[in-house]
């Protein structure tokens, strides 16, 4: 459920607060070069570059290789490439993913052939007409968004009303889904839930249990792990 947002003051870019959670760093480092932010509950994507209503916002999903190769590997950058197209065409926004980092990589540490990672990329350009930008690393990310952010006009004129209101309120499965999509993605949870049947057998589950599951390597039952066992360190 996604609550209905008024700003009090216009912004530049607002920060999903799931990205600002596990990546503060952004919002310190986009303050730092002059822009104005603010952190908020996003339909999808990490980042909404605002325009004034001339020039037309963009709505960008940041991914790390290692990011991309997960999603690729258990299927779930179909379903978040057409989360963000549907959630971008629904305000009028252009859609945009950032893939951070060397594709290279994947072929000399994983092994995976080029042409194979290549070919999803051309998909979601070509298929799902959603333009894919690469940049070296997080720093340059940092700077391309200040530099397109400033590009697309004086931050007075930039404010949204209002983002998308999901009407009706989520029932229980629909809010246990979520909790998991949080963890694992749109993709993965349902899997996750099919198998454990509830988050507190999820919790419980070992790296072996997880391992189970379709789709889940290593890694990322590594990761899973992690997170529902890992004491919160507090803010």
């Amino acid at each position: 459920m996604f609550l209905g947002v008024v700003l009090l003051t216009p912004v530049d870019v607002i920060i999903d607060s799931r990205e600002d959670s596990k990546h503060p760093e952004f919002r310190k480092s986009l303050s730092m070069r002059g822009l104005r932010t603010a952190v908020q509950a996003l339909p999808a994507g990490d980042f909404l570059l605002l325009a004034p209503p001339e020039k037309q916002s963009i709505l960008v999903e940041r991914k790390t290789v290692d990011d991309l190769a997960n999603s690729i590997r258990d299927n779930r950058i179909w379903d978040q490439s057409k989360l963000l197209k549907e959630a971008a065409e629904k305000d009028g926004y252009q859609p945009l993913i950032i893939v951070e980092g060397w594709l290279g990589v994947l072929e000399k540490y994983r092994e995976w052939r080029i042409q194979s990672v290549l070919r999803v990329l051309d998909t979601i350009i070509l298929d799902y007409k959603i333009p894919v930008l690469n940049t070296p690393n997080a720093e340059a990310t940092i700077e391309w968004i200040v530099a397109k952010a400033k590009s697309l006009g004086e931050t007075r004129d930039k404010r949204v009303l209002r983002l998308r209101v999901e009407k009706k309120p989520m029932d229980l499965n629909q809010r246990i889904l979520y909790v998991v999509e949080g963890i694992a993605g749109p993709t993965l949870a349902r899997r996750l839930l099919a198998y454990f049947k509830t988050i507190r057998n999820l919790a419980n589950a070992s790296i072996s249990d997880l391992l189970k599951v379709e789709g889940i390597g290593e890694k990322r039952a590594q990761e899973i792990f992690a997170i529902l066992n890992t004491p919160w360190k507090g803010d």
